[in-house]
């Protein structure tokens, strides 16, 4: 059946009085533009866009409905129930925010305003959730369908929004939309693939139209909001606004994104071949924003999310000293201690290194026990002219036996035995194999592995829940990526050695300890947490090695701008994560590439739009 409601200046002959507006409005100059449209559909959007249209929508099948905001609609070939709705809802004085049909077609749709939904058809998870905002005391501003059907949707309200079974790489841009004070408006879904996200002066498309594209940056570069974004099922489409931009705060994460190595984050991960990258910001020791960038693997579905664990590498080393100091505060242990009597366990030693040396807790976490690691312990009598580099681990292949940590200890894995190699004391050394030591002080003194102990001790009372030195966790994981950007093999190599390289964590986990850690180094008392006022201090505070503290890299001592940070390498995988205990600043980078430039240049932007050190 025909459906058709339109209303010129001067009024069409037979029309219900229900279209017209108690007062007609004179137009605005509100733009639109289209392509591809039938040229009716065309003809009544220019009509129709100058007096703001509220919502814009195709069905499955090429019908279509348009709907300004002083009541004014034009339908063609929906269905009769939508219809017949539609004219009620606009004679009862509602505002609509919305029309959108299932991809299924027939009689299925849905109708948002300024009071309630109406709707028929829709997957029951989508409606409930439309309810729910209302019943909350939220408008529900965009309902979207994908073009694959089923029960699959967007549902956006005021301040809100839940996605169910959409890429999720859209599910990631809404996400990041949000996180710099904006609100998603719109989401749009073409029939051949891709989608577009707006959120207010931003947004972000994949796979559209390229006209259409251009028009939306047209029409943004013209201080335009982009109100309405809807693709018709041949392949046309429609925009439309009904005003500019409104006053909006800066947007720290937009400036942040377009700060990276002189270019944007997208950018420059495509140059270095590096698919996923996630970042979260500490401001007021609070998580101020956090977002994910590309995929979790090339040329995979997952996308990069805040709450995606990666591989923290040597970051690991900096997480483990708190559970050490931790250790060292319940079992009443001292920096000073021989660690030799804790290990269970004796350490070999060179022929040249005294018999009476006696390494500490205190020189392993500073990187000066006497301990070298991989790659500097040529040549193998030696005490000095040690190879350059070294201190990590290579880590166990998929296919590969992971050996336990006791034969990492005595050589038997891929990595030269532990020794005592130079005097404890006497030199730095950046040393994995320090950490592996410090690692077997804790399982022996404990009674269990270092994951268990570090989930009972730190990561549980910090709410760090998706971080885990165990080999495998369970939580999904990225996967690491070669120089040239391909998956390496197994997607993760192993680290037994795991307080040196084995943590799994994400950004909001590692932002949870920054927070904390600044918290307990500004605060006059112990606070909750797995450290005491005094055991955080000592983590923080320069000891045996000049610009380090227990596990960590300190700058700026005595000053604002007093900072402590670590980074990491492992097979696949770059991180770092910075904190400012007098700012109540911080961030961290998680990244699945394999060059340190690009979590170098990313927390470089972080640092220019903040203006930190």
């Amino acid at each position: 059946m025909d459906r058709r409601r339109f209303l010129t200046l001067t009024g069409v002959a037979g029309l219900a009085a229900a279209a017209v507006p108690a007062t007609p409005a004179l137009a605005a100059a509100y733009p639109s533009a289209d392509s591809g449209l039938t040229a009716e559909a065309h003809a009544k959007l220019i009509e129709l866009a100058p007096y703001g249209v509220t919502a814009l929508a195709f069905t499955p099948s090429g019908g279509w409905v348009m709907v300004t905001q002083d009541g004014r609609y034009f339908a063609r070939g929906i269905p009769d129930a939508c219809y017949t709705e539609l004219g009620a809802l606009l004679k009862a004085g509602r505002k609509i925010n919305a029309i959108a049909f299932p991809p299924a077609g027939g009689d299925r749709w849905v109708i948002t305003t300024d009071r309630g939904v109406s709707a028929r058809g829709l997957p029951e998870a989508c409606l409930t959730r439309v309810k729910a905002y209302y019943t909350a005391g939220q408008q529900v501003v965009d309902v979207a369908f994908p073009p694959a059907g089923g029960d699959r949707w967007v549902v956006v309200a005021a301040n809100a929004f839940q996605a169910n079974g959409v890429d999720d790489e859209c599910y990631q841009m809404m996400r990041n939309l949000t996180q710099g004070g904006r609100r998603v408006t719109r989401v749009a879904f073409p029939k051949a693939g891709g989608w577009t996200v707006v959120a207010q002066d931003e947004f972000f498309a994949r796979g559209i139209d390229d006209a259409a594209f251009k028009k939306m940056n047209a029409l943004a570069g013209g201080g335009w909001q982009l109100h309405n974004v809807a693709f018709a099922p041949g392949g046309g489409w429609a925009l439309c606004s009904r005003g500019k931009v409104p006053a909006l705060p800066a947007d720290r994460v937009r400036q942040f994104e377009n700060a990276v190595g002189g270019s944007t984050i997208w950018q420059r991960m495509s140059a270095y071949k590096t698919p996923g990258v996630a970042v979260a910001v500490v401001v007021g020791n609070k998580i101020a924003w956090s977002t994910g960038y590309g995929r979790l693997a090339a040329g995979g579905a997952a996308a990069a999310h805040p709450e995606s664990a990666f591989q923290a590498a040597s970051v690991s080393k900096a997480v483990a000293a708190v559970g050490v100091l931790r250790l060292l505060q319940t079992r009443k242990i001292a920096l000073t201690d021989d660690v030799r009597p804790l290990l269970g366990w004796t350490l070999p030693s060179r022929s040249c290194v005294p018999s009476s040396a006696a390494p500490t807790v205190d020189q392993l976490l500073t990187h000066r026990a006497g301990v070298i690691g991989r790659g500097s312990t040529s040549p193998a009598g030696a005490c000095s002219g040690f190879d350059a580099g070294g201190g990590g681990f290579a880590g166990y292949a998929a296919s590969a036996t992971v050996p336990s940590l006791l034969e990492v200890m005595n050589g038997e894995g891929n990595s030269p035995k532990i020794e005592l190699t130079t005097e404890p004391g006497a030199e730095y050394h950046y040393s994995g194999a320090g950490y592996v030591l410090l690692q077997r002080m804790v399982e022996e003194t404990a009674g269990m592995p270092l994951a268990d102990y570090m989930r009972q001790e730190v990561l549980t009372p910090l709410g760090m829940t998706t971080s885990s030195y165990a080999l495998s966790p369970s939580f999904e994981l990225a996967s690491g990526h070669t120089a040239a950007g391909a998956v390496i093999p197994g997607a993760r190599n192993r680290y037994p050695e795991s307080a040196a390289a084995g943590l799994y964590t994400n950004v909001l986990d590692l932002c949870r300890l920054v927070s904390y850690l600044n918290r307990a180094w500004t605060a006059t008392g112990d606070i909750a947490g797995p450290l005491s006022r005094t055991s955080a201090r000592t983590l923080l505070t320069q000891g045996p090695q000049p610009g380090m503290g227990r596990g960590l890299f300190i700058a700026g001592s005595g000053t604002q701008n007093f900072s402590y940070t670590h980074d990491g390498s492992n097979y696949g995988f770059r991180s770092v994560f910075k904190g400012y205990p007098e700012l109540g600043a911080g961030y961290a980078v998680l990244a699945n590439g394999s060059d340190a430039a690009l979590v170098n240049e990313v927390a470089a932007g972080i640092r220019s739009v903040y203006g930190w050190a």
